[in-house]
């Protein structure tokens, strides 16, 4: 039952008709207006939760700080959102991991170290003293990950499909120290 019509139950029987033409048109548009805040509350209701937030997701966006690029699709921007909430904190390599395998990747992590004298021996590749905050994160799988339009998960306007992997590498580049530069490669298998 519509709001329009509980409304006109509401009118007292005899002083009322709720067929008049007046009064009619005004419990249409009032009923109307009811029926949008109901539609309205329902959705504030459900972004109580990331996962139906869907208009919403800006909030959840904004609160946990997280910016997602200009052309991410709802699925992202929803698996960066959770990935964020489900952050510990930390910098070393077993939490990265942990991190990535949260999200349904097996990576490995590679630092570079500078030619030592002493330390390296001819035919090791010589790098400048630099890399060190250089690091270079391997995800193996079997391609790079692709998103589809999908009804119910994408939002109007989207990209039918994206390729690359826009969560994981912003999710790293946003908890990486400030001072190091990270690289990602992608490999079939380990």
């Amino acid at each position: 039952m519509n709001s329009a019509t509980l409304l006109a139950l509401l009118l007292p029987p005899v002083s009322y008709d709720p067929k008049g033409t007046r009064i009619s048109a005004e419990l249409r548009a009032e009923g109307a207006l009811l029926d949008v805040t109901k539609e309205k509350s329902n959705e504030v209701l459900n972004a109580v939760t990331p996962f139906f937030a869907n208009n919403l997701i800006n909030d959840w966006e904004r609160v946990l700080d997280v910016i997602p690029s200009t052309d991410a699709t709802y699925q992202q921007r929803l698996e960066r959102v959770l990935a964020k909430l489900s952050e510990t904190g930390g910098l070393s390599i077993p939490y990265f991991k942990r991190i990535a395998a949260s999200l349904g990747y097996l990576i490995e992590i590679q630092e570079f170290e500078p030619f030592r004298a002493g330390v390296n021996r001819a035919g090791d590749r010589i790098y400048v003293p630099e890399i060190i905050y250089v690091w270079n994160v391997i995800i193996y799988g079997n391609k790079t990950p692709v998103y589809r339009f999908r009804a119910g998960v994408s939002c109007a306007g989207e990209r039918l499909t994206s390729f690359g992997d826009d969560v994981i590498e912003t999710l790293f580049n946003e908890l990486k120290p400030a001072f190091t530069y990270v690289y990602f490669s992608y490999k079939e298998e380990k």
